[in-house]
């Protein structure tokens, strides 16, 4: 027992420590300050301190009518009160059995995954990964592919009952602060704003509108600062107060205050020293008392048994059980709770009267999901199969994989090529033949490779793609294609030759790189397709470096050697380091894995069909070196376009069109901005090109004044805009004095503080590109 009253403190007993009024203290002795001082800190004081961040929120239930959700609620209660302990102990894992005697079904929590697209054999639509997504700065468009993800979750419920409560989208924990997290691929951008909007556009979609029933339960993963991979159920993250407030936890608060996601779920990690799954700050204090949460929390798998088997934080699994309910901790991923709750109240270490509560909050998501009514009473049953994978959702895909695509690099309007003029193509590259889908995948029934994609722009019947044979459960399963062999496809116009020139890890194959190389020469253009995949990245596995592995960099190399109108096409899991080739080669689009039209997405922007407009999401850094400790939670510390000192190979927002836009005629309502006011921005945005085409206005400010250390920008309104060739837009933005950018945490007041000073307003194209700016005086 040393180790573990050594890391709770022995002046803690562990009656005391397991309770959530003497959780404080324990607080105190691990040395967490995010709200009070270690000598005040209680869960009592914390509430006072914690009315800084805003009042406690008042109900809301998002588009469930409050009354529709009382009923629910006291419906749930009611069937608990019913249960023996017995029963409500085996009703807290994610795999809940049947209670005959109460005609309540078996009903699981953890049906699949629908990150994006849900995870399951087809038909099924894959949508781009939500790094790709982010991309398209276009929540509207998210709503509507997260609306069609659950439409097909419904449509598999009804045909094989496919469960409603699954566990993502979205995913919000801000490992995207740094390019080597294993799960970047993820999120959606380094940025909070960018996350929040698109976070609770997602939410919008998977759980509905209906005011009586939710369609499906959206999930806000991973609650909180689990950010490294390859440590994550032993590692503590240290995060200091200013970072917390300001960066890690807003996608959070934008889930539960805007977005009213039904489900949370707690992470594997600790978080200053205490694991996210026992801290009843973040599951009862943050998430409920003060921003409303009405859900569920769900642990990661097996996050509660880690309170123990990794972070040796109690020494019994019944301890852990007891510390995690108590937190606010509702549904196990795993079995630890259904195992050792009852053992824990048992011996005391956790009420009934607590257990009942957690209960009921859970039940209450089951029959707001309709899971104790007749199907035919839910509206979302009028949801027809035959959506599933359907044209409609095939062509949205396509749509999204569009707007996500990313034009970093157009010397002398290489792209668009002229499929007209083209006689001779090179397709080059481990990434061509291919269609990646990324992590936490479905099995489409359609697959388009980039290859597929180019041979159907001439007319060429794409080469069909075996499917490797799948074995056991859905979460193991591979989705990807094997690549199709090398070989030249040609109709009566043009002549396309496909060689993969290398594999994505391996080394420099001879044969592989000199059949590329020959492929390129003399050909019109040569398209080589380069990324990273889930060999380098994944769920459980960080990167060390930012450059593409095994031989690919040479592989470019040797192909530009050959053929000067060499162009590469990023296809990746995760953003890469492409130096040398930004210097040299003419032209560079792509971006991350595009979903199942991938093919036909890329094949619509190299070749013109679509204009691009996409504007990347992270900052794409040159070396890891320039990079703080991975570890580092502290966002000051160079982390992120918003303190990052460096010159970046591609700015937070950068995206090029063939088109050009035009900034001009800034207008400012007010010289100043005082508590309870806000100023208005507009300003004229025109299409001085030959093509139609997007363009992500981004609103950035740059507050100065005080004595602390502010972002270099801060993203704090964006617009994605349509134009015609030679059509001019007005666009408005408004920055209110509340504003969470102008403000920054103060340690010693333990609250959100507006220094007097200056706001810099600057709009722009991107982070490192902004064509207007105005300034303005700043006051408390």
């Amino acid at each position: 027992m040393a180790e573990h009253e050594s890391k709770v403190g022995s002046n803690v007993s562990r009656r005391r420590f397991l309770t959530l009024a003497g959780y404080g203290a324990v607080m105190a002795a691990t040395g967490v300050r995010l709200m009070e001082t270690a000598e005040a800190q209680s869960m009592h004081g914390a509430d006072a301190a914690a009315a800084s961040v805003g009042e406690n929120a008042a109900p809301d239930t998002g588009p469930i009518a409050m009354e529709h959700f009382e009923v629910a609620r006291q419906r749930a209660a009611g069937i608990v009160a019913k249960m023996t302990l017995e029963e409500k102990v085996s009703q807290f894992g994610n795999t809940a059995p049947a209670i005959p005697r109460l005609n309540l079904p078996a009903f699981e929590y953890y049906s699949s995954e629908a990150l994006h697209g849900l995870i399951h054999k087809g038909p099924i639509t894959s949508f781009p990964l939500p790094l790709a997504m982010g991309c398209s700065w276009n929540p509207e468009l998210i709503q509507r592919v997260f609306t069609a993800v659950s439409d097909e979750v419904w449509a598999w419920h009804k045909k094989e009952g496919q469960g409603l409560a699954i566990f993502s989208p979205p995913t919000v924990n801000m490992g995207t602060r740094d390019p080597r997290w294993g799960r970047i691929g993820e999120n959606y951008s380094e940025d909070p704003l960018l996350v929040s909007k698109l976070a609770v556009a997602t939410i919008h979609g998977i759980q509905g509108d209906n005011p009586h029933y939710l369609k499906a339960t959206g999930c806000a993963k991973h609650f909180i600062a689990n950010d490294t991979e390859d440590d994550r159920e032993e590692t503590s993250a240290e995060v200091d107060p200013r970072s917390f407030w300001e960066y890690y936890s807003r996608g959070f608060e934008a889930c539960v205050r805007e977005g009213r996601v039904f489900t949370v779920m707690s992470s594997y990690n600790e978080m200053n020293g205490i694991p996210t799954t026992a801290n009843p700050f973040l599951l009862t204090e943050l998430l409920r008392n003060r921003w409303g949460f009405r859900g569920y929390v769900v642990s990661d798998c097996d996050a509660v048994g880690d309170i123990t088997r990794t972070h040796h934080f109690v020494p019994t699994y019944a301890e852990a059980a007891a510390l995690a309910v108590n937190a606010g901790c509702d549904i196990n991923c795993g079995n630890t709770l259904p195992h050792f709750l009852g053992e824990a109240a048992d011996k005391m270490l956790i009420s009934e009267e607590t257990i009942d509560q957690s209960l009921t909050r859970s039940l209450t998501g089951r029959i707001l999901l309709g899971d104790l009514d007749p199907q035919e009473q839910n509206p979302y049953y009028s949801i027809p199969i035959d959506c599933l994978e359907s044209p409609a959702h095939r062509e949205l895909c396509r749509q999204i994989g569009r707007e996500s695509a990313v034009l970093f690099k157009n010397e002398s309007n290489t792209l668009p090529l002229d499929a007209s003029s083209i006689t001779k193509l090179a397709v080059i590259g481990p990434m061509a033949a291919v269609c990646h889908l990324g992590n936490y995948s479905g099995r489409p029934d359609h697959l388009v490779s980039p290859l597929d994609g180019i041979l159907e722009q001439f007319g060429i019947q794409p080469p069909s793609q075996p499917v490797a044979p799948q074995k056991g459960p859905w979460w193991a399963q591979k989705p990807a294609t094997t690549a199709v062999p090398a070989q030249t496809f040609s109709n009566a116009k043009v002549q396309i030759e496909y060689q993969p020139g290398c594999t994505v890890l391996g080394d420099k194959d001879e044969k592989l790189f000199d059949a590329a190389v020959h492929a390129a020469r003399g050909v019109d253009a040569a398209l080589v397709f380069v990324g990273d995949t889930q060999q380098i990245d994944r769920e459980g596995h960080d990167r060390t470096f930012l450059h593409l592995p095994g031989a690919q960099h040479e592989l470019v190399q040797a192909v530009f050697a050959a053929n000067a109108k060499t162009i590469l096409v990023i296809s990746s899991n995760c953003p890469v380091s492409v130096v040398w080739e930004q210097e040299n080669l003419p032209a560079i689009v792509g971006g991350m894995f595009l979903g199942e039209e991938q093919g036909h997405a890329l094949a619509d922007v190299i070749f013109g069909a679509y204009n691009p407009g996409g504007k990347v999401d992270t900052t794409w850094y040159r070396h890891a070196s320039e990079l703080p400790d991975f570890h580092s939670y502290n966002i000051r510390y160079g982390r992120t376009y918003m303190y990052f000192q460096g010159v970046p190979l591609y700015a937070f927002g950068h995206g090029l069109s063939y088109t050009s836009f035009q900034y001009s005629d800034l207008k400012v309502t007010g010289s100043s901005l005082g508590p309870g006011g806000s100023v208005s921005l507009e300003m004229q945005l025109s299409n001085t090109g030959k093509r139609e085409g997007d363009e992500v206005v981004q609103f950035y400010i740059h507050v100065t004044g005080g004595t602390v250390q502010r972002p270099n920008k801060q993203l704090v309104g964006f617009e994605r805009v349509h134009l015609a060739a030679g059509a001019s837009r007005t666009v408005q933005f408004t920055l209110s004095h509340d504003d969470l950018a102008l403000r920054y945490w103060d340690e010693e007041q333990y609250a959100f503080v507006v220094d007097d000073g200056t706001v810099d307003l600057m709009v722009g194209s991107s982070s490192a590109d902004i064509r207007l700016r105005q300034q303005i005086k700043l006051s408390v």
